[in-house]
Protein backbone atom coordinates (compact mmCIF):
# COMPACT_ATOMS: atom_id res chain seq x y z
CA UNK A 1 0.00 0.00 0.00
CA UNK A 2 0.93 3.46 -1.04
CA UNK A 3 1.72 6.03 1.44
CA UNK A 4 -1.19 8.28 2.47
CA UNK A 5 -3.62 6.03 1.64
CA UNK A 6 -7.06 5.42 3.22
CA UNK A 7 -7.95 1.70 2.95
CA UNK A 8 -11.42 0.49 3.02
CA UNK A 9 -13.08 -2.72 4.72
CA UNK A 10 -14.02 -3.54 1.90
CA UNK A 11 -10.25 -3.60 0.52
CA UNK A 12 -11.16 0.00 -1.84
CA UNK A 13 -8.08 2.48 -1.52
CA UNK A 14 -8.23 5.92 -2.05
CA UNK A 15 -5.19 8.47 -1.91
CA UNK A 16 -5.82 11.02 0.40
CA UNK A 17 -5.57 13.79 -2.26
CA UNK A 18 -8.58 11.92 -3.46
CA UNK A 19 -10.69 12.10 -0.75
CA UNK A 20 -13.18 14.53 -2.39
CA UNK A 21 -13.98 11.58 -4.37
CA UNK A 22 -15.61 9.44 -1.62
CA UNK A 23 -18.46 11.74 -1.82
CA UNK A 24 -18.93 11.90 2.11
CA UNK A 25 -21.68 15.17 1.72
CA UNK A 26 -24.32 13.05 3.87
CA UNK A 27 -21.92 11.80 6.13
CA UNK A 28 -22.95 13.11 9.03
CA UNK A 29 -19.86 11.87 11.60
CA UNK A 30 -16.97 10.13 11.17
CA UNK A 31 -14.88 8.81 14.38
CA UNK A 32 -11.08 8.59 13.82
CA UNK A 33 -10.06 6.68 16.83
CA UNK A 34 -6.43 5.45 15.69
CA UNK A 35 -3.34 7.55 15.97
CA UNK A 36 -2.57 11.42 15.13
CA UNK A 37 -5.93 11.34 12.83
CA UNK A 38 -5.74 14.82 13.38
CA UNK A 39 -2.08 16.52 13.22
CA UNK A 40 -0.72 17.06 9.44
CA UNK A 41 1.66 15.19 7.63
CA UNK A 42 4.21 16.03 5.20
CA UNK A 43 4.71 14.23 2.30
CA UNK A 44 7.37 14.52 -0.72
CA UNK A 45 8.11 17.74 0.02
CA UNK A 46 4.12 18.84 -0.27
CA UNK A 47 2.16 19.63 2.78
CA UNK A 48 -1.26 17.27 3.74
CA UNK A 49 -4.25 18.44 6.17
CA UNK A 50 -4.47 15.78 8.99
CA UNK A 51 -6.61 13.11 7.49
CA UNK A 52 -9.35 14.98 9.74
CA UNK A 53 -9.92 17.50 8.03
CA UNK A 54 -9.46 16.15 4.24
CA UNK A 55 -12.56 13.98 5.23
CA UNK A 56 -14.02 17.21 6.52
CA UNK A 57 -13.59 19.20 2.97
CA UNK A 58 -14.84 16.18 1.24
CA UNK A 59 -18.12 16.52 2.53
CA UNK A 60 -18.19 15.41 6.41
CA UNK A 61 -20.17 17.19 8.41
CA UNK A 62 -18.27 16.77 11.82
CA UNK A 63 -15.10 14.14 12.32
CA UNK A 64 -13.72 12.89 15.71
CA UNK A 65 -9.89 12.54 15.37
CA UNK A 66 -7.07 12.42 17.86
CA UNK A 67 -3.81 14.77 18.11
CA UNK A 68 -1.46 12.16 19.44
CA UNK A 69 -1.23 8.75 20.05
CA UNK A 70 -4.31 7.84 22.34
CA UNK A 71 -3.86 4.51 24.25
CA UNK A 72 -6.11 1.68 23.27
CA UNK A 73 -8.06 1.32 26.35
CA UNK A 74 -9.14 4.49 27.41
CA UNK A 75 -9.65 5.48 23.78
CA UNK A 76 -12.66 2.70 23.46
CA UNK A 77 -14.04 3.74 27.27
CA UNK A 78 -13.83 7.10 25.78
CA UNK A 79 -15.66 6.00 22.52
CA UNK A 80 -18.10 4.05 23.88
CA UNK A 81 -19.30 6.53 26.49
CA UNK A 82 -19.69 9.28 23.35
CA UNK A 83 -21.99 6.79 21.44
CA UNK A 84 -23.94 6.06 24.30
CA UNK A 85 -23.89 9.72 25.15
CA UNK A 86 -25.10 10.40 21.52
CA UNK A 87 -27.81 7.76 21.61
CA UNK A 88 -28.88 9.73 24.73
CA UNK A 89 -29.83 12.46 22.61
CA UNK A 90 -26.87 15.11 23.78
CA UNK A 91 -25.21 17.00 20.73
CA UNK A 92 -21.95 15.81 19.36
CA UNK A 93 -19.99 18.09 21.71
CA UNK A 94 -21.66 17.53 24.94
CA UNK A 95 -20.94 14.09 24.27
CA UNK A 96 -17.63 13.77 23.84
CA UNK A 97 -17.18 16.73 26.67
CA UNK A 98 -18.57 14.48 29.14
CA UNK A 99 -17.00 11.48 27.94
CA UNK A 100 -14.15 12.98 28.33
CA UNK A 101 -15.23 13.74 32.24
CA UNK A 102 -16.16 9.98 32.98
CA UNK A 103 -11.96 9.93 32.56
CA UNK A 104 -11.07 12.91 34.17
CA UNK A 105 -8.86 11.44 37.24
CA UNK A 106 -7.09 10.35 34.76
CA UNK A 107 -3.82 12.22 33.19
CA UNK A 108 -4.81 14.37 30.36
CA UNK A 109 -2.81 12.68 28.31
CA UNK A 110 -5.16 9.83 28.19
CA UNK A 111 -8.57 11.76 27.76
CA UNK A 112 -7.26 14.63 25.72
CA UNK A 113 -6.02 13.92 22.33
CA UNK A 114 -9.79 13.84 20.94
CA UNK A 115 -10.82 16.95 19.32
CA UNK A 116 -13.99 17.49 17.29
CA UNK A 117 -13.83 19.31 13.85
CA UNK A 118 -16.78 20.59 11.98
CA UNK A 119 -20.64 20.91 13.37
CA UNK A 120 -21.11 20.47 17.16
CA UNK A 121 -24.68 19.43 16.87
Amino acid sequence: MQANTILFANKEQYNIADAALLGLKNTELITLSACQTAKEANADGQEISGLAYVLERAGAKSVIASLWNAEDNTSAEIMTQFYQNLKNGMSKSEAMQKAKLSQIKSHPFFWSPFILIGSAN
